[in-house]
């Protein structure tokens, strides 16, 4: 009795000490601002329109159907890569603009469940502060991912595609 004990105790501690070791990806976050001299609403202009996302120099051509919550755009790149993405929110009042990616190439940006928000904000010397955020997983999704579709490898190339884009952006705002 005492023994049958024992075996079933030391049994369930076997079973739950051991660690799962499977494990998908980590949703991954990528923030980065940008200080423009230009006054808020003329960057708000820039930003706000869906159909004219050329913020970057990467972008050969940007197709909408329309400005409004629903739209697709489809933004092809220099080296031939695809994405396209649908406009989710945009607030005049709050100077906020958020998309979703609902297909992207893996070449440009390796990244799932991709959504980014860019909100634009006035400071009192007549400047505007631009912060864009997103969020997404890596472009593979499975355990050991090679490695151009890691963690690591996404979270870089959303940065260095976030950071050109706001370089762009400050860059038509400035003008004038």
């Amino acid at each position: 009795m005492v023994l049958d004990k024992f075996l079933f105790t030391l049994t369930l501690l076997l079973l739950f000490s051991t660690s799962l070791n499977a494990h998908g990806p980590s949703r991954q976050k990528v923030s980065e601002k940008i200080q423009i001299n230009a006054d808020v609403n003329k960057v708000w202009n820039v930003v706000k329109n869906f159909k004219e996302f050329k913020w970057n120099n990467d972008i050969k051509s940007c197709s909408a159907n329309e400005n409004s919550i629903g739209s697709e755009r489809i933004i092809e790149f220099t080296n031939g890569s695809k994405v396209k993405q649908k406009l989710e929110k945009l607030d005049d009042k709050k100077m906020m603009i958020g998309w979703r990616i609902i297909e992207t190439d893996n070449k440009m940006l390796p990244v799932n469940s991709y959504a980014a928000k860019v909100f634009v904000k006035n400071n009192d010397d007549n400047t505007s502060t631009i912060n864009y955020k997103a969020g997404f997983y890596r472009g593979f999704m499975g355990n050991d991912p090679p490695e151009e579709l890691n963690d690591q490898n996404s979270k870089k190339k959303v940065q260095e595609f976030i950071k050109k884009s706001l370089k762009g952006l400050k860059e038509i705002a400035e003008k004038n």
